[in-house]
């Protein structure tokens, strides 16, 4: 029972947070060019921010050797899930146009806007670094495999070709190799850069949900309607995944607080950046939106009864 009341307490602080976002983008405070605004601040500079820091200050060089296999579950269980959704989706007789974006929700959750918020939490620092890993193999999935699947989905991204190791090179995995390779080489960064980097990870959490708030204002609660293929997926990001990833973490020997968060993680709603490849590469932006908002929003009720199962 405790664990469902601390539960209850982190999620009720995400909810606020949540809706004043929301509140925000009601009363006109908060538009697109502000939504745009902080997408690029959250991802070209306060996550790989947080990465450095939270890394540098939560894990060990003790902890970094003992850390593959923690990382080896979210890889093993992303693949599971892929192939698992794919068959789904096939079963579904789902369209081109969504056969992409159901896969990609299943599969990958919100690792860093609602994850690292509701873990920080839940559990506090600690977990920072089991975070990081999940996000790791998460956004090395998402970014070759999963927005792959949805450009061919879609009907813009035809024909086009990209370098798939091309995530190596965005801001957020930089920060998490080089807060890894401070810790391998046992760095310090200067106290004035050390300050500067806590600042600004400590608004990485606020600032990401009020955005993630502002996008279900963005999207209408009143076109929020559940259909088959969101159903499905719905159950699958809330059952099938953590349970997945309950069974990897069994096999691998992964216990203690490097599992409970792994399956916070996995419990965690649609990924947001589905949404905006699936408006880049014309493939289902509304079935994208629809899981994204509806996810956000199961997910206050599914943690909690989550918690009293770990």
């Amino acid at each position: 029972m405790e664990s469902f009341l601390n539960a209850v307490q982190a999620v009720s602080v995400i909810l606020l947070l949540t809706a004043t976002g929301y509140l925000c983008g009601a009363k006109g405070w908060m538009k697109g060019e502000s939504k745009a605004f902080l997408s690029k601040f959250l991802l070209s500079v306060a996550v790989p921010c947080m990465c450095v820091y939270g890394i540098r200050a939560n894990l060990t060089r003790e902890m970094l050797a003992e850390s593959l296999r923690p990382l080896a579950v979210p890889f093993l269980c992303n693949t599971v899930s892929v192939l698992v959704s794919f068959l789904l989706a096939r079963l579904l007789k789902l369209p081109r146009k969504q056969l992409g974006v159901f896969v990609v929700m299943c599969s990958f959750s919100n690792a860093m806007f609602i994850g690292y918020a509701m873990c920080l939490e839940l559990f506090g620092e600690a977990c920072v670094p089991y975070v990081m890993l999940y996000y790791f193999a998460s956004i090395c999935f998402n970014q070759t495999l999963g927005m792959g699947l949805i450009r061919w989905s879609g009907e813009s991204g035809q024909g086009k070709r990209r370098n798939p190791l091309r995530f190596l090179a965005t801001p957020a995995v930089l920060g998490l190799l080089t807060g890894v390779a401070m810790v391998a080489l046992d760095l310090q960064p200067p106290s004035f850069l050390a300050s500067y980097l806590r600042y600004i990870s400590g608004v990485v959490s606020p600032v990401a949900l009020l955005l993630t708030g502002y996008i279900i204002y963005e999207l209408g609660l009143d076109k929020l309607r559940i259909d088959r293929p969101l159903a499905v997926a719905l159950a699958y990001r809330f059952l099938a995944a953590p349970a997945t990833y309950a069974v990897c973490c069994a096999l691998l020997g992964v216990r203690g607080l490097a599992r409970d968060t792994l399956l916070v993680e996995a419990a965690m709603p649609v990924l947001t950046q589905t949404v905006v490849g699936a408006a880049e590469y014309g493939a289902d932006e509304q079935l994208a939106a629809r899981g994204a908002a509806i996810t956000t929003l199961s997910s206050f009720v599914v943690v909690p009864v989550l918690m009293m199962l770990l």
